[in-house]
């Protein structure tokens, strides 16, 4: 196989569930760029210690600053932190909402007419009968709700979650459907949810909670979402995290890495850490990559000119800094300048009426992100599938620009562990402790617990 281009700002984790496997493998890969020389070793990093120690549980923000919400329980449930509403009977929940910077609270179907409480400090609902389940919105959840006024006035509901019990529900959204050939893949991931969870703990303290149910950290959807071979993969790593140095790291993983994986300081404004260092996604340069099962192993995104200036006026402003009143109105040309050590955009410029236009790195992906009502290729809504990609200006025959043409490769950031890579791993009959030390160099697996202090 020829050599590949070994061709990203997240919102933190680039934990977004991998598309669904496919059977077939993609078209033939670009000839673009061989992968990048080995690199000295970063300089020294202290990695970042356990939160304040806690494992046993984390809070969840399922529903953050809004104006309202409901919570209660699938049966009888005790209710703190209102005096006058001790317990929830069957069928019953409570609805929350923000009014002038308080929080107020209502048992529906109402106990008596107007029976509306303020919520002071912290509401809690936790069941009170076996086999019950807290529920906020329509969904179940293991553990307690804890429903607070956020620092802004508004309604915060946090699931208060055993940590274990936390990954069965995330698994599924993060690592997709399992079989026996991928269930070390399926283990892989449980240890990284896991140590990503706990490297969290304590983070977010001032908004109550120590990670979000979003992609803004990993994908959580509570009992309805939990599978067994998933469970199986929590069950079966209990309590296992990756460390480096006796201490917690920032388990960072994605879809698809599209040939190799990146250096964290060249997606992210952070310094270089050890264990976050591009690899190849292969045993060798010559060797089909891992993720090539992958359906966005390699891509092409189609704009035209109109749709690509109208992306750009919407999105530069947002990401990277005001236009001049009007925006571009002229394409004038669209180039990569530099890039990553792991051929990843290190800045794109789009030449325009208004002068030249700088984009850098994962940032790409957020400026070319389509709107949401838009059919494109890439799916409205969503950022551009990676910074792995080459891009040009095509032109019709009168030499005059008609559509922007991007060719890429992988989904996500490209940092950490490349999901689809660790499939390809497992059904390679690699063991989980095979796939992370290949992603994370440098790491070691050690109990939660005794990282401790």
């Amino acid at each position: 196989m020829k050599r590949v281009l070994l061709v990203a700002l997240l919102l933190i984790a680039g934990c977004a569930r991998p598309p669904k496997p496919t059977t077939e493998l993609p078209p033939a890969p670009l000839p673009l760029p061989a992968p990048p020389p080995q690199e000295q070793a970063p300089p020294e990093f202290t990695p970042p210690s356990a939160g304040q120690g806690r494992v046993e549980w984390i809070d969840v923000g399922i529903v953050v600053d809004a104006d309202s919400a409901r919570v209660g329980a699938t049966g009888e449930a005790r209710v703190q932190g209102v005096v006058e509403v001790t317990r929830l009977g069957s069928g019953q929940f409570l609805v929350a909402r923000s009014a002038g910077g308080r929080v107020l609270v209502q048992p529906a179907p109402a106990t008596r007419e107007l029976a509306v409480y303020e919520v002071v400090d912290t509401l809690v609902v936790t069941p009170s009968v076996p086999g019950a389940f807290v529920t906020i919105g329509s969904k179940p959840y293991r553990g307690e709700v804890r429903l607070y006024r956020s620092p802004a006035g508004r309604v915060t509901v946090v699931n208060r979650v055993a940590t274990e019990e936390y990954l069965r529900g995330v698994l599924p959204h993060e690592i997709g459907r399992l079989d026996d050939k991928t269930i070390e893949a399926g283990k892989a991931q449980a240890v990284a949810a896991r140590t990503y969870a706990l490297s969290y703990v304590g983070r977010r303290a001032d908004q109550g909670f120590d990670v979000y149910a979003s992609v803004e950290d990993q994908l959580y959807g509570g009992v309805s979402d939990e599978g067994p071979l998933t469970d199986r993969c929590v069950r079966e790593t209990g309590s296992l995290v990756a460390a480096y140095h006796g201490r917690l790291i920032r388990a960072n993983y994605f879809s698809t890495c599209g040939g190799v994986t990146a250096n964290v300081e060249d997606v992210w404004p952070e310094p270089p850490l050890p264990w976050l260092r591009s690899t190849l996604d292969a045993d060798d340069a010559n060797d089909t990559p891992y993720c090539a099962r992958s359906p966005v192993f390699r891509w092409t995104e189609i704009w035209s000119v109109p749709e690509f200036l109208d992306i750009v006026n919407r999105n530069f402003p947002r990401w990277i800094g005001p236009l001049p009143l009007g925006g571009a109105s002229v394409l004038k040309g669209v180039r990569v300048t530099s890039r990553t050590p792991s051929g990843r955009v290190g800045e794109l410029i789009i030449d325009t009426d208004i002068g030249p236009l700088a984009v850098h790195g994962d940032s790409t992906r957020r400026v070319l992100t389509r709107p949401a009502n838009s059919q494109g290729q890439g799916g409205g809504g969503t950022m551009l599938r990676s910074s792995l990609f080459k891009i040009e200006l095509r032109r019709g025959s009168d030499g005059a620009p008609i559509a922007v043409v991007a060719t890429g490769a992988g989904y996500g950031h490209g940092v950490g562990l490349c999901q689809w890579g660790a499939l390809e791993m497992a059904r390679r009959g690699r063991n989980f402790e095979n796939i992370l030390e290949h992603y994370f160099a440098g790491i070691e697996i050690r109990r939660a617990q005794d990282l401790r202090g």
